[in-house]
């Protein structure tokens, strides 16, 4: 996982002598450099820059946005980001507006996120579910994700009671530290991976990470020991939250099982009958999952 800071870098090419040795004028310029995009060799830098300034985006509720402040928002030169705005609005990924002068998302970003989610069928096999939580229990149910570090919502069904005040659709975003469905998606992970997670995370929430920390740890340990955890007042003041981990068969990815509302909708004696609710429904698709997974091995 590799945050925006990771990410971002200088595009410009260096300049060297016909020998081979860096000039002081490139030597200069790699100091400067406010970070490289991957050290792996096989790895295209320019293609990382190109998904870096597509997922800009998605971040936030701006729909348009120009190239300079596309080049501030993902910290890149703005010669850099424009060539890339090119690129990206000739092959449909981005689409601009001569009128506006600016840039907005693409048809062919939707294309591929439809082709992301077709091959697989945990959308369809969890919304049932999710409709059943949410009017059994006039709470906002979604299915989630983490990217980076943000939870992602992947799938989710509104009560009636909860549609105007949970204004989370299909691709919203909340944090990944502090929140129920955040914590449920860190449980599971190795203690490796929560590390270097917790190194990002405590970067970008300097002021307050020793309390979110704390409560990570408190979310762990109520999975280990329930299977669900809980927040109170956590990504917005007013919203209370409950979720648990869904570990797909294979190794994939974790997401999490989720439940929010209104505080005074969601107090700790529902979130915890919806946070057992939660875990015998992940029981439940996980050994659907792991049925059909089997049932394709033998034919």
């Amino acid at each position: 996982m590799k945050s925006h800071e990771d990410i971002s870098a200088r595009s410009d090419r260096p300049e060297t002598p016909d020998d081979g040795a860096p000039s002081p004028r490139d030597r200069v310029r790699r100091r400067r450099q406010s970070g490289i995009v991957s050290k792996d060799r096989d790895f295209v830098n320019a293609l990382g820059r190109g998904l870096v300034v597509l997922e800009a985006f998605c971040i936030g509720d701006i729909t348009w946005m120009s190239g300079m402040e596309v080049a501030e928002r993902v910290g890149l030169p703005k010669p850099t980001t424009s060539r890339l705005l090119q690129a990206l609005t000739g092959l449909g990924y981005l689409h601009y507006s001569t009128r506006r002068r600016q840039y907005r998302l693409g048809v062919a970003v939707l294309s591929l996120g439809f082709a992301a989610r077709e091959p697989f069928s945990i959308n369809d096999l969890v919304r049932p579910y999710l409709k059943e939580l949410a009017d059994t229990y006039n709470v906002h149910a979604s299915l989630a994700g983490r990217d980076r570090l943000d939870v992602i919502e992947l799938e989710v069904c509104h009560s009636l009671n909860t549609l105007m005040t949970l204004r989370l659709e299909v691709g919203s975003r909340i944090p990944l530290a502090g929140t129920a469905t955040g914590h449920a998606l860190i449980a599971p992970l190795p203690q490796t991976e929560i590390d270097y997670l917790f190194l990002h995370l405590k970067e970008r929430h300097q002021k307050h990470w020793d309390e979110l920390r704390l409560s990570i740890e408190k979310g762990r340990q109520e999975v280990a020991q329930d299977g669900f955890t809980k927040a109170s007042a956590s990504w917005s003041t007013d919203i209370n939250g409950v979720a648990a981990p869904l570990i797909f068969p294979g190794g994939s990815p974790v997401y999490a099982l989720a439940c929010g509302a209104p505080a005074r909708h969601l107090p700790a004696t529902k979130q915890r009958a919806i946070g057992q609710r939660l875990v015998a429904i992940a029981r439940e698709i996980e050994a659907r999952l792991q049925a059909g997974e089997e049932n394709e091995r033998e034919s």
